[in-house]
């Protein structure tokens, strides 16, 4: 699921349960931008259109409902179509992981849903940063940060990537994606997941 299709999401979810019609797609949009998971974000549209804090109430609902229609979404697999080239990164390297700014739990459920799972030493997500977790992930494993390349295809996966000076891949095509590659210095970028060069990692073999 996009950061775009997760913005409309949450622009619908506002609209249909609180009768909310502008500002939070915008909201949204500039809450992905820096970095943020799920709660952070909804706190953070709360913020900045309605200058105040949720509810408990307000806060469960934007929450189940954005769940249910990630879950209904990520069903299809959309992310896992290369499944051949993780199969392949498998083999390269060490060690694998996955991270979203999703919820740990609908993560892991989709990844196994997507038979990708075993695939991953390690399926983290929200409520932790991507910050947070790669952290962990270097100090779990002892890794120094030139052992470790991320791959991601948002403006988060870029500026966590940096926090922690790891070098980052960048997939999306190049209308999309030059100026924030440009931008944010990625040191690599791919139309998709399926155009990684297999030499990328071999730096990383085991």
């Amino acid at each position: 699921m996009s950061e775009e299709q997760k913005s409309k999401a949450m622009a619908d979810i506002f609209r249909e349960s609180f009768d909310i019609k502008k500002g939070i797609k915008e909201a949204y949009q500039k809450a992905s931008r820096q970095a943020l998971n799920r709660e952070q974000k909804i706190k953070t549209i709360f913020e900045d259109v309605f200058h105040r804090q949720p509810t408990r109430k307000e806060f469960t609902t934007i929450t189940n409902q954005f769940s249910q229609r990630y879950q209904q979404s990520m069903n299809t697999c959309p992310l896992f179509q290369c499944s051949n080239m993780i199969k392949e990164l498998r083999r390269q390297v060490k060690f694998i992981f996955l991270l979203s700014l999703e919820n740990t739990r609908e993560v892991k459920a989709i990844a196994k849903h997507c038979r990708v799972a075993r695939y991953f030493d390690e399926i983290l997500g929200g409520p932790k940063s991507k910050v947070e977790n790669l952290q962990h992930i270097l100090n779990k494993y002892n890794f120094q940060s030139a052992e470790v390349i991320y791959i991601g295809d948002a403006h988060s996966d870029v500026i966590a990537s940096k926090k922690v000076k790891i070098k980052v891949v960048l997939l999306g095509k190049k209308h999309t994606y030059e100026k924030l590659k440009e931008d944010l210095e990625a040191d690599f970028r791919f139309s998709s997941l399926c155009d990684l060069p297999k030499d990328l990692f071999s730096s990383h073999k085991k």
